[in-house]
């Protein structure tokens, strides 16, 4: 059993930022000039602790491409998830809305999930870095 306060203490120890957390999710940031952005990635902590890596593609970046070839693109981008023990959980397309206008469709992102659990706190931060290291947000 992994506390959630414990292994947000370590967390912050181990140099990552907390964007929020809920219940026992542990939701990160990242940098992006001087602002804190979510960044696809959380830590779950209690009975089942794991990590879980959310990677996209963006329809704006490739309005020619087929959604089934962006989340191929995704997959195939995140192969060292995979030599790390990931797997894929889902594989969802997002539509991002207009802040003052929920009317309007800004975008849609295609997400692919991929999660591993560990049995401990140095695994999950073990883990969390390599989620780190992936390149999340795909290009084509």
């Amino acid at each position: 059993m992994v506390e959630v306060k414990e292994l947000k203490r370590a967390l912050i120890a181990a140099g990552f930022e907390v964007f929020r957390t809920r219940g026992e999710e542990i939701h990160l940031a990242e940098r992006q000039n001087v602002s804190l952005m979510e960044a696809g990635v959380r830590v779950r902590a209690g009975a089942a602790p794991m990590v879980f890596v959310v990677a996209r593609a963006q329809r704006s970046d490739a309005v020619s491409v087929r959604p089934e070839q962006l989340f191929d693109l995704v997959r195939s981008r995140s192969a060292p998830l995979a030599a790390e023990g990931f797997s894929e959980v889902s594989a969802e397309p997002r539509e991002i809305r207009s802040v003052s206008d929920a009317a309007q469709l800004v975008d849609t992102w295609y997400e692919v999930t991929f999660s591993r659990a560990a049995s401990d706190i140095d695994g999950l931060i073990r883990l969390t870095r390599a989620a780190f290291a992936l390149e999340r947000y795909v290009v084509p």
